[in-house]
């Protein structure tokens, strides 16, 4: 009755978008950027929306809109992430590696898209964020091996202390995963990953460790 209600809209297209409705939700979000005003994360959103139609693929069209979306703000995390995700696609590794290191260098350190970037990343070979805070690693650099190990573990063991008590931190966990791997610990990297899927409840973020693992090569 009234298709030019930009608030309709607006309350419709994420909720296409959520019941897998794509091309639904691809209409919604075009309508609500015409009628309710243009911005940088209606146009991400609508982009992974025309990825998700084309099955993962960002397509010319889907570029154009994180492109328009990145031309709005600059620091808008999805269309960062799926102009990297494009720019591996083309074949063009390392400026995908350089747009996630970007974006993991910049923003908050409690960003749930976190470790999605991270293992896209280490998905390119751009390396990963570290598994030990930047300071701690310059700080082991002077150390005698065992010094510097005494110092990692426990570290490491501090990290582990934490997280049982927020089990919710999912970069916290693959930061812990990541190191003990690193130190050839795997049976405790399992343990620590098994642990890791108890105690993170929400879905979405569930999805982000699984993700954040798959280069660890624990699974298989």
């Amino acid at each position: 009755k009234n298709p030019t209600d930009g608030r309709g809209w607006t309350v419709l297209a994420p909720v296409l978008a959520r019941l897998g409705r794509t091309d639904d939700a691809i209409r919604a979000y075009r309508n609500m950027i015409t009628y309710a005003g243009d911005g940088a994360s209606k146009r991400a959103d609508l982009g992974e929306m025309i990825a998700a139609a084309a099955g993962g693929v960002v397509t010319a069209e889907a570029k154009a809109e994180f492109e328009r979306g990145h031309a709005l703000d600059a620091d808008e995390p999805k269309s960062n992430y799926y102009l990297g995700v494009a720019a591996e696609q083309d074949g063009r590794k390392d400026d995908a590696a350089a747009i996630w290191r970007k974006m993991l260098s910049k923003g908050p350190a409690d960003a749930p898209w976190r470790p999605l970037v991270s293992a896209a990343l280490a998905r390119v070979g751009g390396g990963e964020a570290p598994a030990l805070p930047n300071e701690a690693m310059a700080a082991a650099k002077g150390m005698s091996n065992n010094d510097r190990e005494t110092m990692i573990r426990g570290m490491v063991d501090r990290l582990a202390a934490r997280l049982q008590q927020n089990g919710d931190d999912v970069e916290g966990w693959l930061r812990l995963v990541r190191a003990y791997v690193v130190m050839g610990d795997l049976d405790k990297a399992r343990s620590a990953l098994s642990d890791a899927r108890q105690a993170v409840k929400d879905t979405e973020r569930l999805r982000q460790l699984n993700e954040g693992v798959k280069t660890f090569g624990l699974d298989g």
